[in-house]
């Protein structure tokens, strides 16, 4: 029979994939876009995971990913069994991973830490460039170029026109700075793409588990770290630099590719307002995070224009 531990409110699998795999539900690990359960089969600890209903990109390239870093020796879940679709959402069980992700501090050493880390994951994650560019996913450049997000930018203007000037405005600055920029010959790598303290696991001061490859695929590398730094965490930068030096085209990245996160997702996400799918709503986060000014960001850290100077 499927159930959770008394007293325990949360959102239930399909009866269909439990017993499909035979599994005990131990309780829901939660989630924002993919949920996560705590279950267990024959006794042995594992991890349900029911995907978004429009994943990041080809499921099976993440799972390619896992299995290549578990066989170089880092603690990442790994599938145990192929995968299934129910209601139309795909379900994975994946090894359960001891340990329990560390109270961020956001101090000094611990940024350093976590990009010295990220470097030597680095290591690893690019001997898998045979695997290629996932599918559904593209490099940092080639996001922000894409003319329906100028369009969709324009669109967003009649419901926040303040916010859609500064989006805009970053969006061009990003550009010019990637246009500058020679990458035809770039070695690129496969990163992470959300690695930080909470995809973090830790036991006894050991790491055990390098979690939430969800967004995994094939970019620049300062893609990855640039991600974690957000324009204000630079000793992540540094800690990585130590391990990984970087050169000067890594530098002139940092920038572009942090502020082509910020704009992943926006383009429809504003389609969803101009369709009436969704309430308007603000970019407050992705605001922030553009206006934010850093000493690494060099000559692309140009202020936008009504920023106090």
């Amino acid at each position: 029979m499927m159930q959770l531990p008394e007293g325990n409110d949360c959102p239930l699998p399909p009866g269909e994939v439990v017993n499909r795999w035979a599994l005990r539900v131990d309780g829901y690990l939660g989630g924002r876009a993919n949920l996560h359960w705590r279950v267990s089969r024959g006794g042995r600890p594992l991890v349900l995971r029911r995907y978004q209903e429009k994943p990041i990109g080809d499921i099976g390239y993440e799972l390619r990913v896992l299995q290549r870093l578990d066989a170089l020796g880092w603690p990442v879940p790994v599938a145990v069994d192929e995968l299934l679709v129910v209601d139309g959402r795909t379900w994975c069980l994946f090894t359960w991973l001891p340990g329990a992700s560390p109270t961020v501090t956001e101090s000094r050493s611990e940024q350093r830490a976590l990009g010295r880390l990220l470097a030597r994951l680095h290591a690893d994650l690019e001997t898998l460039v045979d695997l290629g560019q996932r599918p559904g996913c593209q490099r940092a450049e080639a996001l922000l170029a894409d003319p329906v997000l100028r369009r969709r930018l324009r669109d967003y203007e009649r419901l926040f026109p303040e916010q859609a000037r500064i989006l805009r405005w970053h969006v061009d600055r990003a550009n010019e700075c990637f246009d500058a920029l020679d990458l035809r010959d770039r070695r690129l790598i496969v990163i992470h793409s959300d690695f930080g303290l909470p995809n973090l696991l830790y036991q006894d001061g050991k790491l055990t588990g390098v979690i939430d490859f969800e967004g995994t695929h094939l970019n620049h590398r300062a893609s990855d770290f640039a991600l974690g730094w957000r324009a204000k965490r630079d000793e992540i930068v540094r800690g990585y630099d130590e391990v990984r030096p970087l050169d000067e085209l890594d530098w002139a990245l940092l920038t572009p590719a942090l502020w082509s996160w910020v704009f992943l997702g926006v383009a429809d996400e504003i389609h969803a307002m101009t369709t009436g799918a969704i309430k308007p709503h603000g970019f407050d986060w992705q605001v922030g995070v553009l206006r934010r000014r850093s000493p690494l960001m060099g000559v692309a850290g140009v202020p936008y224009p009504d920023l106090p100077r």
